[in-house]
């Protein structure tokens, strides 16, 4: 799993590369997406390191909590099966029985 970041300028979500290291070189930003960086990068503004912090520390948080609620893997690695035992309790034989239960029993 990658972490998920959202953008202080236009608010949408975006992944960086890992590391936070994009192909070209260029450092990707923890605070604002790919075209907001630009953007901020014409207007000679500097990424607040603060916000950057508190940005990677979220989405360290948020990828933590997903990885717990994921269930956790057996003994051989495989990925657990999940929960599926009935969510209703069984019918108790009382309940099996009808006067039509009965009648066909009889005949």
């Amino acid at each position: 799993m990658r972490l998920l970041f959202v953008c202080q300028d236009c608010g949408c979500h975006y992944l960086v590369p890992l590391g936070l290291d994009y192909p070209d070189g260029g450092r990707a930003s923890s605070v604002w997406c790919s075209a907001c960086q630009r953007a901020a990068a014409a207007r000679g503004a500097v990424e607040p390191a603060e916000l950057a912090a508190v940005a990677v520390l979220l989405a360290v948080r948020a990828l933590k909590a997903a990885l717990a609620a994921r269930p956790a893997p057996t003994a051989d690695g495989r990925p657990a099966k999940p929960d599926r035992r009935p969510t209703r309790p069984a019918v108790s034989s009382r309940g099996r029985t009808r006067p039509a239960a009965t009648r066909t029993r009889l005949a």
